[in-house]
């Protein structure tokens, strides 16, 4: 080791030869500062006294580095750094300009500065408010004020509106063209936004009604109430709490207001105002063009007759949308020249005092003149700022520009996929030198689950975390809650507080980790138990229940773990919340406590990952430790803002907030992984490669006009524009303002690129490319095989990506090519192909082992599922007749491959349970019945919910007209879901048949009959009625003693057993009946097999013929003839579609 690592060397001395490494700081080198070009040299040099200088540049000429150097050879003059402060638009940019600062000084062994003087424009308005409430006019405060976040801004504003929908308040008069859009989820948008300008502009509520009344503008009157309303819900609740635009203006306030009706406040006031004066000596604004009108004012008040140093790229401002003014530059620098004459407009800007930087440091020739076509379009509205041009620095090799073209967005996807790793792989750029680029927060995150899915490290922007969407934080919001309702009503169960999805949410997320097939087969194991016990509960029921009492399942069995890991989780929150002192945090403490992830997802994200498998799981344990630390921070903050607020109302809270949390909680650092950004969180940095996604027409340039309909850009312009200035801004203007703003974040993404640039978009039918596209790589620049006859740009192919996935996937396919693999391409033989993916599967790769693959290894057993000479075969009635017809079938439902649940089958499903419970009795309180539970269909409101609702109403007519049929035939009801057991022995085998009788009536001898009813449309044939296996087995289990069997037992409830006990002769069937209730027909249909005789055999081999054939281990796939259609074609040899689970498809 040497000192260019940062370790001194091992000393020689042999007496100390164990003598540990000691970390020291690594000396500067001297090539380690930088050269500064003349213009730049001339900047970072300028004389105490120079006033106020705006200094241009496009990106890559140097703007940070001339600010950063300024700066330190102003401390390093003997400037007090308390007297200097640099101001950046962003939390990211100040830290780099930070960073950037520490370096410069630590080089030059000025070391550590105990004052930090770097600040975003919100931060150090922020320090401001909080020392004037100590020693300046906001004493009156009793708590420190603090900042309003978007989401919490976003909340109380949802609040307002569902108070006024809800009757709780007087509503504002909207005009007709806005009422109907209030309730819309965009409608809040549009509140923020005329809240964030009015706040950027210092109007109050009463100022907004009387430019509405003096406008004509009634939405800005109705908007008025709804603002004065907020305000009031602010002060009275938050009265500290400052949004990030009325940050700013309170501290322009606090700088220009007196206060003549309290003279100790102004007192006070004046001499806060002169000490911050006297402090400031030095300003050095960065990203000036980023500024809202709120900052210039600040600026305006604090930099006055000041030295001031602001750098500005107006060409790339990426804030826009959020009230950007790159036009006020023109302004600069005379607006900040000491004791400006009142009323008269600025001084001109006196020579010498507006530099422009025009050498470049960044962009390979080709990418910068890319950009450069993207920034001419930039019209300047700003006389006075003279576009900024550089020249090309000469770099080893070339830049590149390239726009692709694919027919979908999966190509889309894929291409990016492929676009990185080649970079990657072939051109050796570390993934952190990538950056990916999304004109929506949306698309970015699409775009990082697909990278992410195939193995490929991400790292998202901070900023753009919807934080109860994150998969370690919304299971703790879902038992937050539940634990809350729970302990709020002890009555309350937990299928009550917590629906289906919820439930299996949690058996599947990132604490319960089940599967599908897991959470499949605890269905089963509750579903058995709850049987066993006679219970009807459903599964959905069953499962969620389990959640309390996960001994519902049975014995514990492995594949229960999940179960067991929620129910921890759940039962102490539940105790959590059940305690005099709960409060969302010591719940949310005790579920974290009790899911034991704290320390298994602190050691993958801290273990050195030598696999690709490892390394994937140690990125997600370190991004699920942020979301919770993030998570554990906002519930800290609501605690302070809401003391006594439920847990309940933490989680609502939370739901509530569908924009960004901001929380300063600190989030681990990546190391070697793609950016993947907004042009926004992009914004001063540089990468080596960039791809920007989707220059989609209508996507990118998205000309959405942002505030028009409660009319808040018309509102700044009023506020804003010369007195002589036409207003309102005509549409086609604001449209053109709008792509203006659309082209400097494309100017601004194709210029973080050092040396490559990717451009992407998709042509279908249904979209295209936008004009953009063809702006960064123009279509005479390709060659004549990339454009059609007519010139178009051609589909670009999307080769494979080089993921491990698909390096399998070809190697596997060399092997099973077999010799004509190696005829074809030896270099590629099937010894080299098997040598590839032994080390692939060495490192990690697990799709690389043979022994996961399917259909290599040996069957795992061949052994029959049942020996009919040693054990029972158990049948159920309702599957008989499958096991006749398809065994193949048979084996896969009975192990759960069903083709899945239709609404039809739930509709009778919710007819099966009405019939129980209503056996006779009026036809009204059935149809009652139907109604009330309709709902637990959870269909939408629709003509298709119409329709089946129809349906089911029509099959509980059917059933009602099933009564008088029964009764005419002598027949009375005896009970309903009926289990039947009964064990036949025959030829050395035992047949255990197990079912449940819809319905078992009684003829006029007392005989059983069995009435199966059916929903669906399909019915057999008279002649197969004779012998319908389903009906015939029944038969048989009566016959065997089933009843008699289910009436002995203990279990059973007693008024069960009554009922059954009335049976004269309960093992002679009167017979049996479908019951169709689904015909359609006027009349139901209800089609009957005769009473089994002595004679009748037949029914007995039936039932001996199907045990044998679902006791394996092969299983017949049969086709009957004229059958429609295969139950399970993708699994049935004998379909076209289907094959053999384990065949690989070629």
């Amino acid at each position: 080791m040497t000192r260019e690592h940062g370790v001194d060397p091992v000393d020689d001395d042999a007496a100390a030869p164990e003598r540990a490494a000691r970390l020291v700081r690594t000396a500067a080198a001297p090539e380690d500062r930088i050269t500064l070009t003349d213009e730049q040299e001339a900047i970072a040099s300028l004389a105490p006294g120079h006033n106020a200088v705006l200094v241009l540049g496009a990106p890559g000429t140097g703007r940070t580095t001339v600010a950063v150097e300024y700066a330190a050879r102003r401390i390093e003059a003997g400037l007090d750094p308390e007297s200097l402060l640099l101001l950046a638009p962003s939390r990211d940019a100040a830290a780099r300009l930070r960073d950037a600062l520490t370096r410069r000084l630590a080089a030059a062994g000025r070391g550590t500065r105990a004052v930090t003087p770097v600040r975003t424009w919100s931060s150090y308005a922020f320090d401001l408010l909080r020392r004037a409430r100590v020693t300046g006019p906001l004493r009156h405060l009793e708590v420190a004020p603090r900042l309003l976040t978007g989401a919490e801004q976003d909340t109380v504003i949802a609040e307002l509106l569902e108070g006024y929908a809800a009757g709780l308040a007087a509503a504002p008069d909207w005009p007709a063209d806005v009422a109907p859009a209030v309730e819309a989820r965009g409608f809040r948008r549009e509140v923020r936004e005329l809240v964030d300008r009015m706040s950027e502009l210092g109007l109050e509520p009463g100022r907004l009604q009387e430019l509405g009344t003096a406008h004509g503008r009634p939405e800005w009157e109705a908007a008025a109430v709804l603002l004065q309303d907020y305000r009031d819900r602010i002060d009275l609740g938050m009265a500290e709490a400052f949004d990030a635009a009325g940050l700013l203006s309170a501290a322009v306030r606090v700088l220009t207001e007196r206060h003549p009706e309290d003279p100790e406040r102004d007192a006070a006031a004046q001499a806060f105002v002169a000490a911050e004066r006297d402090r400031l000596a030095v300003l050095v604004v960065e990203d000036l063009h980023e500024a809202t009108p709120a900052v210039h004012d600040l600026l305006t008040v604090l930099g006055r007759g000041r030295d001031v140093l602001l750098t500005a790229s107006p060409d790339t401002t990426v804030e826009g949308f959020r009230g950007a003014r790159p036009d006020l530059l023109a302004r600069y620098p005379g607006v900040l020249d000491p004791d400006p004459v009142p009323g008269a407009a600025p001084p001109a800007s006196p020579d010498g005092r507006v530099r422009v930087l025009t050498r470049g440091h960044r962009m390979r020739a080709e990418v910068q003149d890319a950009y450069l076509r993207v920034a001419r379009r930039v019209r300047q509205r700003t006389a006075g700022v003279e576009r900024t041009r550089t020249e090309t620095v000469p770099a080893d090799g070339d830049g590149a520009v390239r726009a692709h073209v694919v027919p979908t967005r999966a190509h889309e996807d894929q291409l990016v996929l492929e676009r990185v790793l080649r970079v990657h792989h072939e051109d050796g750029v570390p993934l952190d030198r990538i950056l990916v680029v999304a004109r929506s927060g949306s698309r970015v995150a699409a775009l990082a689950r697909h990278l992410e899915a195939e193995g490929v490290p991400v790292l998202r922007d901070a900023a753009g975390l919807v934080l109860k969407e994150e998969p370690a934080v919304a299971p703790l919001l879902t038992l937050v809650d539940a634990a809350g309702a729970l302990a709020e009503d002890p009555e309350a169960r937990v299928e009550d507080v917590l629906d289906p999805d919820e439930v299996v949410g949690l058996l599947t997320g990132r604490y319960g980790m089940a599967s599908a097939l897991h959470v499949r087969r605890l269905r089963q194991d509750l579903l058995a138990a709850e049987r066993g016990r006679g219970g009807r509960r459903t599964s959905d029921a069953l499962l969620a229940a389990a959640l309390l009492d996960p001994s519902l399942a049975g014995p514990e069995h492995e594949r229960h773990r999940a179960l067991r890991r929620v129910h921890w989780m759940l039962r102490d929150g539940l105790e959590a919340a059940r305690a005099p002192s709960a409060s969302p945090e010591t719940v949310l403490w005790a579920l974290w406590s009790a899911s034991g992830r704290a320390e298994r997802w602190r050691s993958l994200a801290l273990r050195p990952a030598e696999h690709a498998n490892d390394r994937r799981e140690s990125r997600r344990a370190d991004a699920d430790l942020d979301a919770v630390v993030a998570l554990f921070k906002v519930a800290e903050r609501f605690v302070d803002q809401f003391p006594g607020a439920s847990p309940e109302s933490f989680a609502v809270y939370m739901e509530s907030q569908d924009l960004p949390v901001d929380t300063l909680a600190r989030r681990a650092e990546s190391g070697d992984a793609v950016h993947v950004r907004t042009p926004a969180a992009a914004a001063g940095q540089e990468w080596d490669t960039v791809i920007v996604v989707g220059l989609q027409e209508g996507v990118w340039p998205n000309t959405r006009l942002r505030g028009q309909l409660l009319g808040a850009t018309d509102l700044v312009d009023l506020v804003t524009l010369p007195a002589d200035a036409p207003w309102p801004t005509d549409h086609r203007t604001r449209l053109r303002e709008v792509r203006q703003d659309e082209l400097r974040m494309l100017a601004a993404a194709v210029s973080r690129a050092r040396r490559q640039v990717v451009v992407t978009a998709v042509r279908s039918p249904d979209e295209g490319p936008s004009d953009f596209l063809d702006l960064v790589d123009p279509p005479e620049r390709l060659p004549a095989e990339a454009r059609d006859a007519a010139g178009v740009r051609r589909l670009t192919a999307v080769p494979d990506p080089i993921t491990a996935s698909a390096l399998v996937g070809r190697l596997r396919r060399v092997l099973e090519a077999g010799d004509e693999a190696d005829a074809a391409d030896g270099a590629t033989s099937r010894a080299a192909a098997a040598a590839g993916l032994a080390v692939l599967a060495e490192d990690g790769v697990t799709v690389a082992d043979p022994r996961r693959w399917w259909g290599l290894l040996p069957l795992s057993t061949e052994a029959a599922l049942v020996d009919p000479e040693r054990e029972v075969v158990a049948l159920s009635p309702s599957r008989v007749e499958t096991a006749l017809r398809n065994p193949l079938n048979w084996v896969l439902y009975h192990v759960g491959a069903n083709a899945g649940g239709t609404l039809a089958q739930s509709v009778g499903t919710l007819v099966h349970s009405v019939a129980e419970h209503h056996p006779e009795g009026v036809p009204e309180d059935v149809r009652a019945e139907l109604e009330r539970r309709l709902p637990e269909l959870g269909l939408p409101e629709g003509w298709i919910t119409e329709i089946e609702h129809d349906r089911a109403r029509g099959l509980v007519d059917a059933y009602i007209g099933y009564w008088s049929i029964a009764r005419a035939a002598g027949r009375r009801p005896v009970a309903q879901e009926v289990r039947l057991l009964a064990d036949l022995t025959w030829g050395g085998t035992t047949v255990r048949i197990t079912g449940v009788v819809d319905r078992l009536e009684a003829d006029a001898q007392g005989r059983p009959f069995i009435a199966d009813l059916k929903t669906g449309r399909s019915a057999p044939t008279g002649a197969e009625m004779a012998r319908q296996p389903q009906l015939a087995a029944y038969q048989v289990a009566v016959r065997a003693g089933g009843l008699e069997q289910v009436r002995d037992d203990p279990a059973t409830d007693p008024a069960l057993r009554a009922a059954l006990a009335g049976l004269e002769h309960p093992t002679t069937p009167a017979g049996a009946a479908l019951v169709q209730l689904g015909a359609g027909t006027q009349k139901t249909k209800v089609q009957d097999q005769p009473a089994l005789e002595d004679e009748d055999t037949w029914a007995l081999e039936q039932v001996f013929t199907a045990a044998r054939r679902t006791t394996g281990p092969r299983f017949l796939a049969l086709h009957e003839a004229g059958a429609r259609r295969c139950a399970l074609p993708s699994v049935c040899p004998l379909c076209s579609e289907g094959r053999q689970v384990t065949e690989w498809p070629r």
